[in-house]
């Protein structure tokens, strides 16, 4: 059976409208009539031919895997389509199930129009882009340089035997450091003032962007008394995620990883491609953590915070920060500490999400 398209209206749909599709002879049962104005109303034209071509070409495939998913009965949720129409493109959410009429497997489901919604995170996401970009070169383009300064001027401090001279030396020094805890401290504040969280993902080499951070870290003069190394699996690895989120998992968990390793010291990161997900570790030698805290160190303003061995101050967020940006991306972590012989954080991120 086929269905006419029908004269009507051309306005969008306010609620849902449903459909009915049969699978084993690719019939469309029944689509409700105010699903008319989303295409082009040829009175000649068949109705099951002007959708699939009304559809956008970008869909096709995961239109088709979720097609095979719910006529396996192995599929729940919505998908998002994009539809070519005589408005401009529109975005339809579709909720499928499968039922069964005298043995003949029925696709059912209903159809709800959210461009509006998409248009509005597609607004917020450029300007959560904006804002990432501005946090990734206070994190990361500001805060490195600065260290490095910093770096450099105790070096020439060292140097010097005039009293004078290395008072001015310690001066730059000191202002450096409040610029660096200027940054930490924003980067903290606009974290908590986060209500809700877009990520603005992309596809990103990891093994690329550990090792530009930690030959960063190596030009540090005081990080120069450690050591630091890669280890992967893979030469590449690529994973799709929020930029500049994950840099302050990594800023953070190498922070905490500094304040708590004496030197000489070494700290390693670990990078495994496991099919689906990616493995991420970070060990030091450090002094550990105490076993009687372990189960609440990802909690904020955690009681079990401590200041680092040169008395850095800390205000228990770092952690509770690196768990909750891991979860957004829909990963997991944990960590194995032994007192005296240092720490080691796990954690898994898928690699799309």
């Amino acid at each position: 059976m086929e269905i006419e398209l029908q004269s009507s209206a051309t306005y969008p749909f306010g609620s849902n409208v449903h459909f009915a599709y049969q699978v084993v002879t690719a019939e469309l049962l029944y689509l409700h009539p105010d699903f008319h104005w989303v295409i082009d109303q040829q009175a000649n034209l068949k109705l099951h031919d002007v959708l699939m071509s009304a559809i956008h070409p970008d869909d096709w495939a995961e239109l088709k895997n979720v097609f095979d998913k719910a006529i396996g009965g192995k599929f729940s949720g919505s998908v998002k389509i994009k539809f070519d129409t005589t408005l401009g493109f529109r975005w339809l959410q579709i909720c499928p199930f499968i039922a069964s009429q005298h043995g003949n497997l029925i696709l059912l489901g209903s159809i709800t129009e959210i461009t509006d919604e998409v248009a509005n995170h597609e607004i917020i996401a450029r300007y959560t882009n904006k804002k990432n970009s501005i946090l990734h070169m206070l994190a990361h383009d500001l805060r490195g340089p600065l260290n490095i300064a910093k770096s450099v001027t105790k070096l020439i401090d060292g140097e010097i035997e005039e009293p004078q001279i290395q008072k001015k030396t310690q001066y730059i020094a000191g202002i450096l450091q409040q610029a660096i805890d200027l940054i930490a401290d924003l980067l903290n504040r606009e974290f908590l003032e986060t209500t809700e969280v877009i990520l603005v993902k992309k596809k990103v080499d990891i093994v690329c962007k550990l090792n530009e951070y930690l030959e960063e870290c190596r030009r540090s003069e005081d990080l120069a008394k450690l050591s630091f190394r890669l280890l992967r699996s893979n030469e590449e690895i690529f994973i799709e995620l929020d930029d500049a989120k994950f840099m302050q998992i990594i800023n953070n968990l190498i922070s905490n990883s500094l304040k708590f390793t004496r030197p000489p010291g070494e700290i390693i990161l670990e990078v495994i491609d496991a099919g689906d997900q990616v493995q991420f570790s970070f060990s030091d030698n450090g002094i550990g953590i105490p076993e009687n805290q372990l189960d609440e160190i990802f909690e904020e303003f955690t009681a079990s915070r401590r200041p680092g061995l040169n008395g850095e101050p800390t205000l228990g967020l770092g952690l509770s920060i690196v768990k909750t940006i891991v979860g957004w991306h829909g990963g997991t972590i944990w960590c194995e500490s032994v007192e005296g012989s240092g720490t080691t954080f796990h954690f898994i991120l898928p690699k799309s999400h």
